[in-house]
C-alpha cells in the first residue's frame, strides 16, 4: 500500500543541485551545446576533437550564462540533501513528533542526470546508499538498488517564484528491498520497531521513499526572476568564472518527503496508488493554466483501516516566494458510479487547515480522513474526484494507468529490451483483456503499439535499439487513446518511459589505441562538458590518465552503471568509445610523443557529417515548456 499505510515517517529540509547545465542546450542553439543523438559536445556545431576545442568550448559555456541561461557550466553533478531531519511518524493514530526517530538526520547525496538532456521530464538521482539516522542510533539504512526517478513534474506550482525552474515542484521515488542492503535498528523507536515487525510480513518487499522538491532558488538569490535581474546575475556570475578557478553555481529547494512500506504490486519507480488526475481548472482570481497560472496538480489516494489517505505532497500549488499555500476553501470528495451511471456521494471535506502551509511540513502533504467501515467499502468501486469550496472541480480519477517498469531505459546500439507496462485499476494491479497503447510522444501520426493485458494486468513492448538516439513513450489505457498525443502530453497526467540508444561508435572503435585517437574522440568529450573532472583527473593528461588506468576502468564498466562515481556522470559512454579507451589502457605504457593523429578515413567521414546541418524532423516539440525551464527565458523576457 507504499507511503499512504501505516507506519510511515515523515522527513522534511533542503537539496542542493549542482549538474552541469551546458549539455541541456541542442547543436544550433548555442555556441557551446550537446548533440543527444550522437553523445558528442559541441563547438559552434562541430564535435569537440581537439583540446584547442576544449578550451573554445569552455569559453563559449561560460559566455552562455546570461545571454543563454548556462546557470552552472562548472558543476560537479552532486545533489546533497542538507538540514534534512526525520520530522515526525505516524503509526495509525495521528502524527507523532516525540519519537526516538525524530529529528534523526537524513544522509543522502545523488548525481542529478537527465536521460533526456534537453528537458526537464527525464531527472534522476544516481546514489549509492541512503540514511535515516546514524550508525550507532535509531536508523533506517538502505542500499541503492534502482536510481531516483522524477515524475509528475509540475510547472506551474509557484509561478511567484518565476526563476528559471523555480515555479516547478516535482516527485521522487525509490524503494529498498527488505533482503539486499536494508537495515532498521528501532532502538526505542516505536516507528521503527513496527517497521522491523512489518518487514516479516512475506507480502512486504521493503521500504519505499518518495520525496517532493519545490521553491528552487538560483544564484543563491531568492529574489531573482526571469528577465533583467537574472541575466544581471548571470553576468556577474560570469565575472567570477572568467577570474579563474572551480566555480561551482548550485541551485537548491526545499523537500519533504515520506518513507513505508513498499508492498507487492506497487511500482517501485513511480506512484501507483490511485491517481486523481489534474483537470487545470482556473484558481479563481488567479490567471488560467493557458496563461501561466498555478495547476492543482495529479494527487493519489489509497484506502486504509483508517480510512482515506490522500498524497498531497505535489498538488496544491504555492501562492508565494515564502511556499504559503493556496487556499481554495474547503474541499469535498466525492464518489461517483462509474459512466453511464450518475450517483453522486459525498464522502468528506477537507478544511484548509489540513492542506496548508503548516499542514503540508508536518506531514509532507499526506492527509489522512477518517471513514467508517461502509464509507470505505464505497470507494472500492466508484470514481473518486476533488472539487474546491465555490464547486470547481480540480482532480478527477483516472481509473486504469498504464505504468512501466522502468522510468528511464539506456541500451546499447543494437540491443533489444523488453518493458513492462502494468495497468493498475483504482491503485491495484488489473486483470487481463485491458487494452495498452504505447505512442511516441513526439510523433505527429496517429499510429502506436496496442497490447492486451495478461491475467497479472501486464503487457511487455518488445523495444528495438536499431537506431541510436532518445525516444519518449507514452502509454494510454483503453481504446480509444489520444494519437498522436503531440502537445496534450502533460507529465502531470500521462505515464511515460525515456527509451537512450546509445551509438555503437564502430568506427571509432576500430582505430588505433594511440593517445591521439583516445583523447580527440572519448576524453576530449568529457574535458570540454565536465571542467569539475580537473578537481581529480586532468584529462588531458596523458600519463596521469595512464596512472588511473585501474580506476577508469573500473568506475567505466557497463557493470558499475548504477553507481555515484561511474564515469561519465552523463551515462553517455558508447560501446565504441568504451573499446577504443580500453584498448588505450592496455596498451604500453610508455608515454607518447605525439603532437598529431590521423583518425583514419573512417571517422573523420563522420565528423564531417556531424559538421553538417541535421534535417529537421517532422514531428511536434512537446517539450517546449520543458526546454524553456532549462534557461528561464534568458532572451525572452523584457529589460525591465
Amino acid at each position: 500500500m507504499s507511503i499512504l499505510e501505516f507506519p510511515r515517517a515523515y522527513f522534511r529540509g533542503e537539496i542542493a543541485w549542482d549538474p552541469v547545465t551546458t549539455n541541456n542546450y541542442p547543436s544550433g542553439q548555442a555556441p557551446a551545446a550537446y548533440d543527444e543523438t550522437d553523445c558528442d559536445s559541441l563547438i559552434n556545431t562541430n564535435r569537440v576533437m581537439s583540446s584547442a576545442q576544449v578550451s573554445s568550448f569552455r569559453t563559449a559555456a561560460i559566455n552562455e550564462v546570461a545571454s543563454k541561461g548556462n546557470w552552472n557550466p562548472d558543476g560537479s553533478y552532486r545533489c546533497p540533501f542538507y538540514n534534512t531531519y526525520v520530522s515526525g511518524a505516524d503509526l495509525g493514530d495521528g502524527l507523532v513528533v516525540t519519537d526516538a526517530f525524530t529529528n534523526a538526520p537524513v544522509i543522502f547525496t545523488g548525481m542529478l542526470v537527465d536521460c533526456e538532456p534537453y528537458g526537464a521530464y527525464s531527472s534522476q538521482l544516481f546514489f549509492d546508499d541512503m540514511s535515516f539516522g546514524i550508525l550507532g542510533g535509531c536508523r533506517i539504512f538502505g542500499k541503492r538498488v534502482i536510481r531516483f526517478n522524477d515524475r509528475f513534474i509540475n510547472f506551474q506550482a509557484n509561478p511567484s517564484n518565476n526563476m528559471i525552474a523555480g515555479v516547478a515542484s516535482v516527485m521522487w521515488q525509490t524503494v529498498f528491498p527488505k533482503d539486499q542492503g536494508l537495515h532498521i535498528d528501532p532502538f526505542d523507536s516505536a516507528v521503527l520497531k513496527r517497521f522491523q515487525t512489518k518487514m516479516t510480513d512475506p507480502d512486504v518487499l521493503g521500504v519505499m521513499v518518495r520525496f517532493v522538491t519545490y521553491r528552487t532558488v538560483y544564484y543563491n538569490n531568492p529574489t531573482l526572476a526571469n528577465g533583467l535581474s537574472s541575466r544581471n546575475a548571470g553576468k556577474a556570475f560570469e565575472a567570477l568564472l572568467n577570474a579563474g578557478g572551480f566555480q561551482p553555481n548550485p541551485a537548491r529547494s526545499k523537500l519533504v518527503g515520506t518513507v513505508g512500506l513498499w508492498r507487492r504490486g506497487d511500482c517501485p519507480t513511480e506512484a501507483s496508488e490511485r491517481a486523481l488526475i489534474a483537470t487545470f481548472a482556473t484558481i479563481p482570481g488567479q490567471s488560467s493554466a493557458a496563461n501561466g497560472g498555478p495547476v492543482v496538480a495529479t494527487a493519489f489516494a489509497r484506502a486504509t483501516e483508517k480510512g482515506l489517505a490522500l498524497d498531497f505532497s505535489n498538488t496544491i500549488p504555492y501562492s508565494d516566494r515564502a511556499t504559503d499555500k493556496f487556499n481554495l476553501g474547503t474541499l469535498t470528495i466525492t464518489a461517483s458510479d462509474p459512466p453511464p451511471a450518475v450517483a453522486v456521494t459525498q464522502v468528506a471535506t477537507i478544511d484548509y487547515s489540513h492542506y496548508d502551509r503548516a499542514a503540508f511540513e508536518a506531514t509532507s502533504g499526506i492527509i489522512d480522513i477518517p471513514l467508517s467501515p461502509g464509507q470505505i467499502a464505497l470507494l472500492n468501486n466508484t470514481n473518486l474526484a476533488i472539487s474546491g469550496g465555490d464547486g470547481t472541480s480540480y482532480l478527477q480519477e483516472d481509473v486504469l494507468r498504464a505504468v512501466p517498469n522502468a522510468a528511464n531505459l539506456y541500451m546499447d546500439q543494437g540491443q533489444n529490451a523488453n518493458l513492462i507496462v502494468q495497468v493498475y485499476q483504482r491503485g491495484a494491479p488489473a486483470g487481463s483483456g485491458v487494452a495498452v497503447t504505447m505512442s511516441d510522444m513526439n510523433s505527429t501520426q496517429s499510429g502506436g503499439w496496442r497490447l492486451l493485458t495478461n491475467a497479472n494486468g501486464q503487457v511487455n513492448f518488445a523495444l528495438s535499439g536499431s537506431q541510436a538516439g532518445i525516444t519518449g513513450w507514452v502509454f494510454q489505457t483503453g481504446d480509444n487513446p489520444m494519437l498522436p498525443v503531440g502537445n496534450v502530453f502533460t507529465p502531470l497526467n500521462y505515464t511515460y518511459t525515456y527509451q537512450r540508444v546509445l551509438p555503437a561508435d564502430d568506427n571509432i572503435a576500430s582505430l588505433a589505441p594511440t593517445w591521439i585517437n583516445t583523447y580527440n574522440y572519448v576524453l576530449a568529450n568529457w574535458h570540454a562538458m565536465a571542467p569539475c573532472m580537473d578537481n581529480w583527473l586532468r584529462l588531458g593528461d596523458e600519463q596521469q590518465v595512464r596512472a588511473y588506468g585501474p580506476l577508469i576502468k573500473r568506475l567505466t564498466d557497463p557493470a558499475n552503471f548504477e553507481l555515484f562515481r561511474y564515469m561519465p556522470v552523463t551515462r553517455d559512454l558508447t560501446a565504441g568509445q568504451r573499446t577504443l579507451l580500453y584498448n588505450f589502457l592496455n596498451s604500453s605504457g610508455t608515454v607518447s610523443a605525439e603532437t598529431g593523429g590521423d583518425a583514419g578515413p573512417a571517422v573523420a567521414a563522420k565528423a564531417l557529417v556531424e559538421a553538417a546541418p541535421k534535417a529537421a524532423g517532422a514531428t511536434i516539440d512537446s517539450h517546449r515548456l520543458s526546454r524553456a525551464m532549462r534557461s528561464g527565458g534568458a532572451t525572452e523576457e523584457p529589460e525591465s
